[in-house]
């Protein structure tokens, strides 16, 4: 407080000495950590929260009065509770005679803070050294002392002293007995559960000549409103794993100015039993035989003592994160004098099941009306940041371990047990929260109904009432919250929601129904309905749908993060889902760039297979769709159809199945013969297994995690995914086996290392002579000679030998004398394409396995969408006339006369064993050998047609999308860009989230409706 005097006198000086007047923006808050919310009277009584903000009191002897909801806040630099005036949207000055908001004095290094059912005090937890202790604030001293009476401030409090640090302090309830003689002296030991009486109230205090008079502040938990039942301090004790209970009442009725010992009614040693062979349990999605999937097991906690950090309070159930052990502790407290511990939650990672997982916060939500109940909890040491794992807690759940989501493998980069963004979770809490549907004729309001979208529904019942309007204002929609759901606050300020359910999932859907058990492309299945779509009339062309006809049903998913907009592409909301900003656009090297249209290999868009296949392709505002007979048709046929531009058009499909798994914004990149790791610039060649091979090593890199398909890799997925024979995989692998490309410049012609050779041999290889063999870097084109295959792969080192017909003196032997330093190169795809997104990279599914850390293919179900390699399709069938059925080239690229001008698909050449197919009936008929070369990815489908000119290295299909997902998410950053958020909780009554900021913004209030800061907050 001193501070801010001196500080606004020197302010006072300085507007003295200039001519200008200088004005002072005074911000009260300063180093805000913990709020506390209670309801509080005219009168200074406390009340329920749930009472709050208004109540009227039906009672001829009791007038109305107006309740306020207030908000206490610890302030951890000036050591102070700020008190302000939620209601009325302000601080309050409890010290108006001296400058600058005048706060409630409390311990050093307040901690914690918890508030009484009724409202009728707050405890604060101090951490002060050497001075640890509790300080209890009555509600009826929240403000400014009348006139006369004496200032608050230190010693206007009752409190004790610790002997050890606290931690956490919550206020819980000690039911009294049924039966009281049952209770030996009234208590549990200490412990004292008897129902309040008169010996409970607060003495008066004694004047120096010892005459009574009332307490300045009193504070009588007797009249405390919520539940009957005595009020109970429970607060941890970190440093010795241990939990403490005191009685409230006992505590308030110390002498105001006094600091004695606490007295402790029973202490709780908290437990860590961490069994054997515990193991989280997978979705069927995830289950596998798989020998690199280990099975993840509880980490032995290496003897560690208990650490109690957060609190989160349920019903009968205590959940205490631990900062220090792989445990939650679980504790029942029907009791709280008899608090017991039942077995604990085990945090655990399933990526990695070595590290010991310790938690700082927690969070147990409400029961949802299918009794569902989740607790999350803050990984603080998960990297490359914080994230919350989710444990079921629902009556009669027994897995105590993160739960693992189903529809992982759609997410390759999300963590299949953790929910996580790009900053770190700081806190996290939930809100239960619906709409009710008054039925207009009893007037009778209906919670927790889940919307309806069955055509065959009764109208006008609250089910129904709760479908989306058409133009998406009313009803089932991103920006109505009806049901439970998360909020995870992250260090840079945003909050985002999370989806734990949603009464609205229902309608949030394809209009079209999938009643098939089997999962379609857009994730729906089992849909139970007479018709064959969500629309209240099948048979209008103008289908009045009951859904939203989002483009998949997993636009909702429970324990998922919350899409920002509707999944949908049309002319009211807008595009929203993933879709194309312009057709894909294919570019040529120079030396290519005279072909013919014609002999460029086509990127043609492949529908999906069965009824309902045929679906829009949104390009720009446009919407086309792979259906032949529809408006605007997306090209599928590699022979052309409809206009001349169409003919030239490339297209892709974009997969609906899950709209999470797309970049908001996104570039994609289709490269014949592609690079795929970058230009690398530390390989070293050495001796190989033979004369004729050399190793590649480079310290710099792994190459199974670059993603190499050596020969007997390819052969692999030739075999298991092409469904070729071994013999046939074998060749397929030998044709299609990535290469280096030596990119490495030759030393000066100046350097000595040339005359040194020839020194030594006057017929050594030159530098020209080099040049001959491998061409010059500065050539527009390295020529092939600079290329050799990959035979074989290990993480460290890769096997070369030459590639092609080459120049028999490219041989490795050669380049190791041509290019003696460190080596330049890229790895390159071997007579395939490389897709590649900037969102993603390049995904691929290689892993080191065995003591040799040999690159083979992952047969892990979370690598099953990582796919990076597109294979042409070529034709090779014969006509009636026994001519081919496709565009072949002489020696001189001209096209071949016997070839009809309308195919257009290039030949296969005689060894080709895969991807073959007879062009004349259209495009790749699905179940075909050939169609397993269609290119079918999370967020790419297309089949890509062989030119008559073979394919060059360096052709480039390039297309851009957007409309991926946004997560919804609310922000500080809105008002500041400094903001260190420290904690967040929900506040049932007026329906917001309280954010506690301790940089610039103290606290804020951000409304579920709007997702924006209710003014006035922030309260600086």
């Amino acid at each position: 407080m001193l501070g801010r005097v001196f500080a606004l006198f020197g302010l006072a000086l300085l507007a003295g000495c200039s001519d200008q007047s200088v004005v002072a923006t005074l911000r009260s808050l300063s180093g805000s950590e913990d709020a506390v919310f209670l309801c509080r009277d005219e009168a200074g009584v406390g009340h329920p929260y749930s009472d709050c903000p208004d109540r009227d009191v039906n009672d001829d002897t009791i007038k109305s009065r107006h309740l306020s909801v207030m908000a206490l806040v610890s302030q951890t630099v000036t050591d102070e509770v700020a008190v302000i005036n939620v209601s009325a949207g302000s601080v309050v000055d409890v010290d108006p005679s001296t400058p600058g908001y005048g706060f409630l004095r409390v311990g050093a290094r307040p901690v914690s803070m918890a508030v009484t059912p009724g409202g009728t005090a707050t405890f604060v937890a101090t951490a002060d050294v050497g001075r640890n202790g509790i300080f209890a604030l009555p509600t009826s001293c929240l403000s400014a002392p009348a006139k006369g009476e004496p200032q608050l401030d230190l010693t206007s409090w009752a409190a004790c002293r610790l002997d050890e640090t606290p931690g956490e302090i919550s206020v819980m309830v000690e039911p009294a007995p049924d039966d009281p003689s049952s209770l030996a002296d009234g208590g549990r030991g200490k412990c004292i559960v008897a129902a309040y009486d008169q010996s409970d109230a607060p003495p008066d205090l004694l004047d120096k000549e010892g005459t009574p008079k009332p307490r300045a502040c009193p504070a009588d938990l007797r009249t405390d409103g919520g539940p009957k039942g005595r009020r109970k301090l429970v607060v941890s004790l970190p440093d010795s794993g241990r939990l403490a209970v005191l009685d409230a009442q006992s505590l308030l009725n110390q002498p105001p100015g006094t600091f004695p010992s606490c007295e402790i009614e029973a202490l709780l040693p908290l437990q860590v039993d961490v069994p054997a062979g515990i193991a989280q349990t997978l979705p069927a999605d995830l289950s596998s035989t798989c020998s690199e999937v280990a099975v993840p097991t509880a980490p032995v906690p290496a003897k560690r003592a208990p650490q109690p950090a957060g609190f989160a309070v349920s019903d009968d159930r205590l959940y205490i994160a631990d900062q220090a052990a792989p445990v939650i502790h679980v504790l029942d407290t029907t009791s709280v004098c008899g608090m017991t511990e039942l077995p604990s939650l085990l945090p655990m990672s399933l990526r990695e099941p070595q590290r010991v997982v310790t938690t700082r916060r927690v969070a147990v939500s409400p029961r949802t009306p299918a009794g569902q109940r989740f607790v999350y909890a803050i990984d603080a040491e998960d990297q490359p940041g914080a994230s919350v794992m989710v444990f079921d807690v629902s009556p009669g759940a027994t897995d105590k371990t993160p739960l693992v989501r189903s529809g992982s493998p759609e997410l390759p980069a999300e963590k299949p047990d953790r929910l996580a963004l790009a900053a770190s979770a700081k806190d996290v809490t939930f809100a239960y929260r619906d709409i009710p549907y008054v039925d207009p004729a009893t007037g009778a309001a209906q919670f927790g109904v889940r919307c309806d979208p069955d055509p065959a529904a009764p109208l006008n019942t609250p089910a129904v009432l709760a479908r989306p309007s058409s133009d998406f204002l009313s009803g089932a929609r991103p920006g109505l919250l009806r049901g439970l759901f998360g909020f995870i606050l992250l260090t840079n300020g945003s909050i985002a929601v999370v989806d734990v359910d949603d009464f609205d999932a229902d309608c949030r859907r394809p209009i079209a129904a999938n009643k098939s058990a089997v999962p379609d492309f857009r994730g729906c299945f089992g849909d139970k309905l007479k018709g064959d779509v969500f629309a209240l009339d099948a048979t209008k062309a103008d289908l009045t749908a009951t859904v939203t006809d989002e483009v998949s049903c997993r636009v909702v998913e429970p324990n998922r993060f919350r899409s920002s907009t509707l999944a949908v592409n049309n002319a009211t909301v807008g595009v929203h889902a993933p879709s194309l900003r312009s057709f894909p656009q294919l570019t040529l090297p120079a030396s290519a760039v005279a072909s013919a249209v014609e002999d460029r290999p086509r990127l043609l868009a492949v529908p999906f297979d069965g009824p309902g296949g045929d679906l829009d392709v949104f390009i720009g505002s446009t919407a086309y769709n792979t259906s032949p007979t529809s408006g605007n048709p997306l090209p599928t046929d590699p022979n052309g159809q409809g206009s001349d531009q169409l003919q030239s058009l490339q297209a892709v499909v974009l997969p609906p199945l899950e709209p999470r798994s797309y970049a908001a914004d996104d570039t994609v990149t289709l490269t014949y013969e592609g690079s795929y790791a970058g230009d690398r610039t530390a390989g070293f060649l050495r001796d190989g297994p033979t004369p004729e091979q050399a190793l590649l090593q480079d310290p710099s890199l792994s190459f199974c995690d670059a993603g190499v398909y050596s020969a007997s890799t390819m052969a692999d997925y030739a075999e298991q995914e092409l469904g070729l024979t071994k013999d046939e995989a074998a060749s397929f692998g030998a044709a299609h086996a990535d290469y280096v490309q030596l990119t490495t410049p030759f030393p000066d012609d100046t350097d000595r290392y040339w005359a040194a050779r020839k020194a030594q041999d006057a017929h050594a290889l030159s530098r020209s002579d080099c040049i001959a063999i491998f061409g010059d870097i500065d050539a527009e084109t390295l020529p092939p000679s600079r290329d050799f295959q990959i035979t074989s792969a290990t993480a460290s080192q890769l096997v070369l030998e030459r590639r092609g017909d080459t120049d028999e003196r490219a041989t490795l032997a050669n380049a190791k004398i041509c290019f003696p330093a460190a080596q330049q190169y890229r790895l390159r795809a071997g007579a395939h394409w490389v897709l590649l997104h900037s969102a993603f990279g390049f995904r691929h599914d290689v892993i080191a396995s065995g003591a040799d850390s040999v690159c083979t293919r992952s047969c892990n179900p979370l690598k099953k969408w990582s796919r990076g390699r597109v294979f042409e399709i070529s034709s090779q069938a014969l006509n009636d006339a026994k001519e081919p059925t496709c565009r072949a080239a002489d020696a001189t690229g001209a096209q071949t006369a016997s070839d009809p001008l309308s195919l257009r698909v290039g030949c296969a050449t005689k060894d080709e064993v895969a991807c073959v197919y007879d062009q004349t009936i259209g495009p790749v008929p699905f179940g075909t050998p050939a169609a397993k070369c269609i290119f079918n990815g999370l967020n790419d489908r297309f089949a890509l047609y062989r030119g008559r000119v073979p394919s060059v290295r360096d052709a480039v299909f390039t297309w851009q999308t957007t409309g991926g997902f946004r997560p919804l998410v609310m922000s500080l950053a809105a008002i500041s860009s400094v903001v260190s958020p420290q904690s967040i909780q929900f506040l049932q009554a007026p329906e917001q989230l309280a954010v506690v900021d301790g940089s610039s913004q103290g606290l804020s209030l951000f409304s579920l409706d709007t997702f924006g800061i209710v003014s006035p907050s922030p309260f600086y």
